[in-house]
């Protein structure tokens, strides 16, 4: 597999200060490759391969200008196919435990992807779905805990300041039995929880969820387990609309409907919740969203402020950042640098309203596979595998980046 990791400028004519002009370039290129947007090692003998994601002070070099156009200012194309060493023998990597819940306290991650097995020759099944390692693949201590194979990501798996455990059907139900989860946010999420129900707890014959529904699933193979899933889109008060984003909130029949779900005998265990691409069309200006994120702050601790009056358990409530925007997407209305800024100012004020129990940084996995349109259709992450041209015009879909958060959102729930 070739991975391009791709921050380029059009092909520039050399003249007489070529020379100058391309070490110059050579010198950003080689700073840039050692700080580690791309770093491949070895530790101890066996290849690991790594997609590091920086943090937005650093990321990415694009110089955007406004409308539609935007110059990229560097290209890196790392082959993958070969081991390319750039640590010394001295070199010590942080060490890596499994995730806590404290872990999740942080409002900024700075992860990678490592990979740890490959297979050339894997075929593509009529489904769409890689499976290129056996399911029980096993994962590598300390990058992650449990099954790698069963992510179908060909040996790529995501770890950040703590490394993640992979669920299996069985362990995932123990972990959600007699649990109620609410998302709240954008399409996103529709994608992620039918890749929950699909590839994590077996329940492949739901090919699609709607974006607005509230219902129970029970374990196939014991349907004592039972987990209710609801799930809000927030991208309009009505679902069938879109580009609303936190504005919805002003309706009152939006607000009536999210409400009614923390109005009942019991409330939610969980509420994921985010700012989704929505918000990014929308609002023209951070001036201008501030005030629509007031609102959505002032809405929400009001919503949990009722569920306190009454006694009964506040939910842990994630704030789920929003994905960065890939390939072609990159430079329109919801661009990387734009969601992540509208992501902080979300958070910040969701934090400061006492909402929010914990994060889980979908932008910080996401940004290293946004460069290109290999592993999302621009705004998407998780659409369902199936074997057909992809906008990249490669036969099917990677959808393991979305598939790994349904992993840290089990991790969220169930980490101790």
């Amino acid at each position: 597999m070739r991975q391009k990791v791709v921050i380029s400028s059009k092909p520039k004519k050399w003249g007489v200060w070529s020379i100058p002009l391309l070490h110059w370039h050579v010198g950003l290129l080689s700073a840039f490759v050692l700080v580690g947007m791309v770093v491949v090692w070895s530790i101890d003998g066996s290849t690991v391969q790594s997609i590091q994601g920086e943090s937005w002070k650093s990321r990415p070099l694009v110089k955007d200008f406004g409308n539609g156009s935007y110059s990229i200012l560097l290209q890196v194309h790392p082959d993958f196919d070969g081991v390319y060493n750039l640590t010394s023998g001295s070199a010590q990597l942080p060490e890596l435990r499994a995730c806590e819940a404290s872990d999740f306290e942080r409002d900024v991650w700075h992860g990678r992807w490592t990979r740890h097995g490959k297979n050339d020759h894997c075929p593509i099944g009529k489904d769409g779905r890689y499976r290129c390692l056996a399911p029980d693949f096993p994962c590598k201590a300390p990058w992650c805990d449990g099954s790698l194979g069963i992510l179908e990501s060909n040996g790529w798996v995501y770890s950040t300041h703590c490394s993640f455990k992979m669920y299996s059907a069985k362990s995932a139900w123990n972990c959600l039995k007699n649990r109620w989860i609410f998302f709240w946010g954008d399409s996103n999420h529709v994608d992620t929880i039918r890749n929950l129900l699909n590839f994590i707890l077996d329940l492949p014959e739901i090919h699609s969820v709607p974006r607005r529904f509230d219902m129970n699933f029970s374990n196939p193979k014991d349907p004592s387990q039972t987990v209710r899933i609801t799930s809000i889109f927030n991208g309009h008060w009505n679902e069938t609309q879109n580009y609303l984003g936190l504005d919805s909130l002003r309706d009152e029949g939006f607000q009536n409907l999210v409400k009614k779900y923390f109005s009942e005998d019991t409330v939610p265990d969980t509420v994921i919740m985010n700012s989704g691409l929505h918000d990014g069309v929308h609002w023209h200006t951070v001036r201008a969203f501030s005030i629509g994120v007031n609102y959505a702050a002032s809405f929400w601790a009001d919503v949990m402020k009722s569920v306190k009056q009454r006694g009964l358990a506040w939910p842990r409530v994630f704030y789920r950042h929003t994905i960065a925007t890939g390939g072609y997407a990159r430079s329109l209305a919801f661009n990387p640098n734009k969601m992540e800024v509208y992501n902080g100012l979300l958070l910040e004020k969701l934090k400061e309203a006492g909402v929010i129990s914990g994060v889980i940084d979908n932008f910080d996995m996401t940004f290293p596979w946004h460069f290109d349109n290999r592993c999302n259709d621009g705004v998407h992450y998780g659409r369902a595998p199936s074997k057909m041209k992809w906008r990249d015009g490669q036969i099917g879909h990677q959808y393991f980046v979305d598939l790994m958060l349904a992993h840290v959102l089990l991790n969220a729930q169930c980490a101790r």
